[in-house]
């Protein structure tokens, strides 16, 4: 229901400005009750990961982590599988959006990775996944992905990943 709200509200770009704020101030509304982080009263509050996530990849992914059907991957209930092998999981913190991030701080990084891969990621990320850390996001995003055909690359990755997932 969301992704099909965030892709109205994305494309709205003939609307007024006004109406496109009030589009999108109902889009966070329905995202802050989906993610169970608004408060009973007063003013919503939302941690420094989600604010980062929405700020900086919910444009792409979509506030829900469900991506329109285009080149970018859907997060929602995925992510996860790239966690099962080592090289998924160095996948994701190397792919251009992680790699070359506007979040420059490692840890405000890594949360919004955690994030991604815990609340994302949902039954799709394994029980045993260890969090991501400031230095492992420092490490992986100093080796961005130099494929030029990054769907080719995703694709193989996620697949011998997804072999390797407990069952």
């Amino acid at each position: 229901m969301l992704h099909t709200l965030f892709r109205n509200v994305v494309g709205v770009r003939t609307l007024r400005p006004a109406r496109r704020m009030l589009c999108l101030a109902g889009a966070v509304s329905a995202f802050l009750l989906w993610t169970d982080t608004a408060p009973t009263a007063g003013a919503a509050m939302l941690d420094h990961a989600t604010t980062n996530y929405l700020t900086h990849c919910g444009g792409c992914h979509g506030i829900e982590g469900v991506s329109a059907r285009t080149f970018v991957p859907i997060l929602r209930d995925h992510v996860g599988t790239f966690a099962c092998s080592t090289e998924g999981r160095a996948y994701i913190g190397r792919v251009p959006g992680v790699s070359m991030s506007l979040i420059r701080d490692d840890q405000d990084l890594a949360d919004v990775m955690n994030f991604v891969l815990f609340r994302m990621g949902g039954a799709s990320t394994p029980a045993a996944t260890k969090p991501f850390t400031a230095a492992e996001i420092h490490t992986l995003r100093a080796q961005p992905i130099a494929s030029t055909d990054l769907l080719a690359l995703r694709a193989e990755v996620l697949a011998r990943a997804a072999a390797q997932c407990p069952r």
